[in-house]
């Protein structure tokens, strides 16, 4: 008969030799990677800052990894509907989600029952880019200054309005942040899509907004808006002589519209590896330098789990402002 000692041995020689044989697969299986194309989903519809830089994205990959990558728009629900797609599909890296700051971090305090949960059914491959809410108002506003801005908002509680591209976006997440650290009472109005935003702004139907600068471009470069300062840690190059909201007056303010390449959890890590070594290899290329400057997008390509750690950090950011400001979808 064995003993337990032997017996406990040969479960322990089993158990490795599972293990060895499951890593062996993992290594074939990425070594192999990509045999076939890939799709890159994006959970917002064409034309906008995820589109613009998913296409790109997709272009570049595509060279690198001599594969096509196609793009596939899955708009609705503030980007949850492309997230949920690719967190049901098939852990094998053939389907890759460039999701942002709402279908990852904002919606899960937004949506109680949400389909996904961003920890556990997703895997972050890389934090792709930021692109740095902007704070704008029109060429004929009077406010000229962040300290402007707040100074009005005390003296009018209430009466100062922003627009959004809809409720619980980055642009309706960026007001609320700065009502909660200024201390002032504004008031919301939420649009459908981001153009109308702009032309809110640019009528005087609205009196400030923290727009993204691939949103603003055009309007600020024909002098319809003018930015106030970026909500980012640093300048932006391409608006060198607008502050941040630090350096305007208000301490350690930050709202990105960032943007993230996540696969279905359970996909194997060397592949995972594989897609963040070739994403981190396109951002620095001249071209694509140039085409994110053009936009406002801050090229990031973080580590797996540096981008681990960034999506946990975010989804704490704003669920404690989801809270305190009691923002709800109703």
């Amino acid at each position: 008969m064995f003993s337990t000692r032997t017996l406990w041995r040969a479960v322990l020689s089993a158990t490795a030799c599972v293990a060895a044989f499951a890593t062996t697969a993992h290594a074939a299986e990425a070594d192999a990677y990509p045999s076939k194309p890939i799709t890159l989903v994006i959970p917002y519809s064409a034309g906008g800052s995820t589109d613009i830089l998913g296409r790109l994205l997709a272009q570049k990959l595509g060279e690198r990894m001599n594969v096509s990558v196609v793009v596939e728009n899955k708009p609705g629900a503030n980007g949850t509907i492309g997230v949920d797609r690719v967190a049901k599909s098939e852990p094998d890296g053939y389907t890759i989600v460039l999701g942002d700051v709402g279908g990852l971090a904002i919606s899960p305090s937004l949506y109680p029952k949400l389909p996904y949960n961003p920890l556990k059914d997703l895997a972050p491959v890389s934090l792709v880019g930021r692109s740095p809410l902007v704070l704008t108002v029109g060429s004929k506003s009077p406010l000229n200054s962040l300290a402007d801005l707040t100074a009005a908002a005390k003296a009018n509680p209430g009466k100062l309005n922003y627009p959004s591209s809809g409720t619980g976006g980055p642009n309706h997440m960026g007001g609320a942040l700065y009502a909660l650290q200024a201390g002032v009472d504004v008031t919301h109005i939420p649009y459908k899509g981001s153009a109308p935003s702009v032309v809110s702004l640019v009528s005087g139907e609205t009196d400030f907004g923290f727009l993204t600068a691939v949103t603003i471009n055009s309007q600020l470069n024909a002098g319809n808006v003018r930015a106030l300062a970026v909500a980012h840690s640093e300048r932006l190059p391409a608006m060198p002589n607008v502050p941040t909201m630090h350096e305007a007056g208000l301490k350690n303010f930050v709202a990105d519209a960032w943007f993230m390449a996540a696969v279905p959890a359970g996909t194997p890590q060397p592949i995972i590896d594989r897609l963040q070594k070739e994403i981190a290899a396109v951002l620095p290329e001249p071209d694509v330098t140039s085409k994110l400057d053009s936009v406002g997008v801050l090229p990031a390509g973080l580590s797996v789990k540096a981008s681990q750690d960034f999506l946990a950090s975010e989804i704490i950011k704003w669920r404690d402002v989801v809270h305190n400001a009691k923002i709800t979808l109703e």
